[in-house]
């Protein structure tokens, strides 16, 4: 075929004529709505109007194609805008750790790593300070959970107005007479400063207070035979916690309160509480070693800061090389 014939060939074949088309007209069944009269009662003589709902008769559109494609478009970008506008939720991603969240520990699988916590949530009768603390501090909450290592070290935490509140808590719980404990089967506490250090209602097997400088420190701890030495030799099963070594806290908080919980070894080294102390209670470990640390808030050392309560029960007690001096953590 001649290649100067084609386009004249599809013309002929493909043309098509103007096309009109007819008017659209849309009708939207009529309906009416029951016309309800309202008679209201009078009021000393005066009788207010009565009330009285009128009928809907319906609509018609009318218009061509391109008229009633319009207002479809019309109505539907509408539709669109208002189901957006009433509808999106702006959500913030889950916090990892160790990002200032709490973590449920037990709901970890065993052998699984900790990685995802929950964001804080408060009342609306919260008071501002109270919300700003609790948003940046870091919680572990036990509740039961098998664990490996729990290492915090080369921290900078604490706020100026946390008052008594402890800027590191190790909590557990005492309730209908069933006593809730960490359980380790080593503790560490190297080399931190803090305002204050108490220890109570824990059992440690051998205590090692050690090389410390304290404003005023009181060691008086019950011996107690039944004092078990707490062993944790296998990780097996554990949760794996992974260190802290970075990050803004104003509080750290290992929580037991509703059940028992375990881990291998707890180390908290290198680390600087400002504006507070440093709070353990319902402690169990085969050891608990104490060293290298400052720890004062200025009040002299007959207000002893470094307090271990005589109602930590203990078997083994090795205390040399602690200081007293006018020490006040800043």
């Amino acid at each position: 075929m001649d290649e100067k014939k084609k386009p004249s060939f599809f013309k002929r074949v493909f043309a098509l004529k103007d096309i009109h088309l007819p008017p659209i007209h849309l009708r939207f069944p009529n309906w009416k709505t029951p016309e309800i009269n309202l008679r209201m009662p009078s009021f000393g003589g005066w009788q207010p109007p009565n009330l009285k709902i009128a009928s809907v008769r319906g609509m018609t559109i009318t218009g061509g194609v391109w008229k009633v494609g319009t207002l479809g478009v019309g109505i539907g970008l509408l539709v669109t805008g208002f189901a957006i506008g009433t509808s999106v939720v702006f959500t913030r991603a889950a916090p990892h750790f160790p990002e200032p969240a709490q973590y449920q520990v037990a709901a970890v699988a065993p052998d699984q790593t900790l990685k995802v916590g929950e964001d804080w949530e408060f009342e609306d009768t919260t008071p501002a300070d109270v919300r700003e603390t609790q948003v940046n501090t870091l919680q572990l909450n036990m509740s039961g959970a098998r664990a490996a290592d729990i290492t915090m070290s080369d921290l900078e935490i604490g706020k100026a107005d946390l008052g008594q509140v402890a800027a590191i808590q190790v909590v557990g719980s005492l309730a209908n007479n069933s006593a809730f404990y960490l359980e380790c089967d080593e503790i560490i506490i190297q080399n931190v400063e803090a305002k204050t250090l108490n220890l109570a209602n824990s059992e440690i097997y051998t205590l090692n207070i050690l090389n410390n400088v304290s404003d005023g420190i009181s060691i008086g701890p019950t011996l107690n035979s039944a004092v078990l030495d707490i062993t944790v030799t296998s990780t097996r099963g554990s949760v794996k916690v992974p260190a802290v070594t970075t990050g803004s806290f104003d509080k750290i908080i290992i929580d037991t309160q509703t059940a028992s919980s375990q881990c291998k070894t707890l180390t908290i080294s290198n680390v600087s509480a400002f504006g507070s102390g440093i709070d353990l209670d319902h402690i169990k470990a085969g050891t608990l070693t104490i060293s290298g640390s400052k720890i004062g808030s200025g009040s002299g050392i007959n207000s002893p800061d470094f307090v271990i309560a005589n109602t930590t029960k203990i078997q083994v007690l090795n205390a040399t090389g602690n200081t007293e001096a006018p020490v006040s953590v800043k």
